[in-house]
């Protein structure tokens, strides 16, 4: 109650202090600047790409961007790895502010994203991402929408869409508005989707090391309701506004290990179920206010997020027992823009206070949960600035945050509590030279550091749907990334060659060792402690390609490919290391049709850590062809064909957990509707 009243408060003071001055400079991206201005390096996806293509996970929308990979549990879960970094050292944003569900305290937990009417993906590195999060060692995936409109809309707009997928019988339908209702703007969105188990080739699960003939992977069903509201006002002054999101999603944990296995003895042959439940609820208000003294502009947000995830073990439709997982979180932010931002001399300062409380509880009240509960605080104070100088383009960023969590373990009877706090301080420049001859160069310097998670602090049981105890460490210190990154850029009639060259050397990085069993949880399984080693990350990614001009349409022809290596200081992989892959595309663009083809050549991953096996090489082959029919004046319809994995390749995620008895989907067509007037 109480952060809601500051909420409310919050607002008040906002409305009242920003109704008395004028003016409004409008812009809408990371860092106060257009995305083309961005001296970092960064992939975007349109919109329309997400919004008319098949329905997937996160990490599945990412996996053709070089140096981007997904550590996937099944069709609900992709979470995103940038360069090797994995977790929370990935930071998920909407709209420039922290997704925050539990997704970093199990592999088997999905991004709490809705992507159903969305404007782009951004994913970014460098200076410009240390301004919206703490710890992206790897980077941000920010999803941007229009919910919030900064600018007035013009008319209104509708739009219908329904899909249907043969992997898993599936189907989707959703609904979008966006208009300017007497001078108020008014957004709201619903998709609903209920996928079923997805088909895999034969003879890709593999349990106990033995392959089964089975074509549908058991569990693996998925579905999901989402709403978002959203309405804002844009004056002289600025511009003001709320939304408040829901979603809710279903979906099967398609492997789990039993409470008590007998060894040796395969663990799926019982005719019983692993669900998840998620329901979150987002209120948010934000807002914008120029020519305010010397302040370009103050923009601010207030956000609240309630999310719960309940994960339960169904046997013959009757639950036998949960585990609720919970997410409470209060956050204001505060960006300063200092100077005149349309110049290219731009000038940044953050503020961001946030309050998270964390907690796990078992249906039944005598057991201990794995994580007890974790409540943290953050405070962040980040400076920005990007300069046009006459021999180069220099973005610099540095942020200051200050991490607190309260936390205890339990060990035989004695709760031992712990309370941590980090000061840490995360650096980045990146340099950038337009030459001759249309080539460019870029530099980047960047040294970030990350706070323990409450999860590799405190964690301390079995992990069922891991299938292995865990332990975590209160004596963790953060780790911290040193990063260089080189790229190169040519452009010239056509052709285009992007390369970019980096070395990340990590002080202190944390990742699970496989430590033998014991019996300090279950005496059955496998302990994993969270522990800590310096490590190093090499890699790079090329593409070169052309676009051919015809007479009535456009050809663009690619080849890309990346690769990184990790290994610790002191010898031995880091483990879960995405293998090499090569992507070829050919894409057709004429006035009223598309076709895009796409192969994902995965090589084979035989740099081991300790523990992993061997993942096969495989090769993913997609196309979507889409086409729009004008009716009418104004009104659209827009069909979209899509396929893939064409040649029903067995696939697996090296990254993943549980590679061998979760594959990915086989061969997959799916067509959508979207009627927009």
């Amino acid at each position: 109650m109480k952060k809601y009243l500051y909420l409310i408060l919050c607002s008040i003071f906002i409305n009242v202090s920003f109704s008395l001055v004028e003016e409004i400079i409008v812009t809408s991206s990371l860092g106060g600047a257009t995305l083309g201005e961005l001296d970092s390096p960064i992939f975007v996806i349109k919109g329309e790409d997400i919004n008319y293509s098949g329905t997937t996970s996160l990490g599945d929308n990412l996996k053709y961007l070089l140096g981007i990979n997904s550590s996937d549990f099944g069709a609900a879960v992709g979470q995103p790895i940038i360069r090797g970094m994995s977790g929370n050292r990935v930071r998920i944003l909407s709209n420039g502010k922290l997704v925050r569900d539990v997704s970093g305290l199990g592999s088997d937990h999905l991004n709490d994203v809705d992507l159903n009417d969305i404007q782009q993906i951004e994913v970014v590195r460098g200076p410009s991402s240390l301004l919206y999060s703490n710890g992206t060692m790897g980077g941000i995936v920010n999803i941007v929408d229009q919910t919030i409109a900064s600018k007035d809309f013009e008319g209104n707009d509708f739009n219908i869409g329904l899909e249907t997928q043969s992997v898993n019988s599936g189907t989707s339908g959703s609904f979008s508005y966006k208009g300017n209702v007497n001078d108020v703007n008014l957004t709201y969105a619903l998709k609903e989707i209920h996928f079923e188990s997805y088909d895999v080739p034969t003879n890709s699960i593999i349990h106990e090391g033995s392959p089964e003939a089975d074509e549908n992977l058991k569990n693996s069903d998925y579905a999901t309701l989402s709403h978002k509201l959203g309405t804002s006002i844009v004056r002289d002054w600025g511009y003001f506004g709320f939304s408040l999101a829901d979603i809710e999603n279903t979906y099967g944990i398609a492997f789990h290990e039993e409470e008590d296995p007998v060894p040796g003895a395969p663990v799926e042959d019982h005719d019983d179920r692993i669900k998840v439940d998620t329901s979150s609820t987002n209120l948010t208000i934000e807002g914008a206010s120029t020519n305010i003294s010397a302040l370009d502009k103050l923009s601010y947000f207030v956000q609240v997020n309630d999310y719960d995830f309940i994960e339960s073990h169904v046997e013959e439709g009757v639950v036998e027992e949960s585990t609720t997982f919970t997410n409470e979180s209060f956050e204001v932010g505060l960006k300063f823009d200092i100077g005149d931002q349309a110049s290219g001399n731009r000038q940044n300062v953050m503020l961001n206070l946030s309050e998270e409380d964390i907690s796990i509880k078992p249906s039944d009240a005598n057991e201990d949960p794995f994580m007890r509960p974790a409540d943290s605080q953050m405070l962040s104070l980040g400076y920005f600035i990007c300069r046009e100088l006459d021999v180069m383009d220099l973005d610099f960023g540095v942020r200051l945050d200050r991490v607190s969590r309260d936390g205890s373990i339990k060990t035989a009877n004695a709760v031992t509590l712990h309370d941590i706090s980090e000061t840490d301080v995360s650096a980045a420049l990146t340099m950038g030279w337009s030459l001759e001859n249309n080539v460019g160069l870029t530099l980047g310097v960047s040294s970030v550091a990350r706070a323990p998670s409450e999860l590799e602090l405190f964690m301390n049981g079995t992990h069922l749907a891991a299938g292995r105890d865990e332990f975590g460490n209160p004596n963790l210190e953060s780790e911290r990334s040193n990063n260089i990154d080189f790229s190169i850029s040519y452009e010239n009639d056509g052709y285009f060659v992007n390369t970019s060259l980096y070395t990340n050397s990590v002080d202190n990085y944390i990742y699970l060792l496989n430590s033998g069993q014991s019996p300090k949880a279950d005496a059955n399984k496998i302990d994993y402690d969270y522990v800590q080693a310096d490590a190093d990350f090499h890699g790079y990614e090329v593409e070169i390609g052309r676009t051919f001009v015809l007479s009535n349409s456009e050809v663009l022809v690619s080849y890309g490919r990346d690769q990184v290596i990790g290994t610790f200081s002191d010898g031995g992989n880091v483990p879960r290391i995405t293998p090499v892959k090569n992507i070829y595309r050919l894409a057709i663009s004429q006035e009223n049709v598309t076709y895009d083809f796409k192969i994902n050549d995965v090589q084979r991953e035989d740099d081991l850590g300790v523990g992993e096996s061997i993942t096969k090489a495989f090769t993913m082959v997609d196309f979507d062809l889409r086409r729009s029919f004008s009716i009418g004046n104004e009104e659209e319809l827009i069909l979209s064909i899509f396929g893939r994995n064409l040649l029903d390749a067995k696939a697996r995620s090296h990254s993943s957990f549980v590679k061998d008895e979760v594959p990915m989907p086989g061969r997959n067509f799916g067509i959508k509707f979207n009627f927009n007037f």
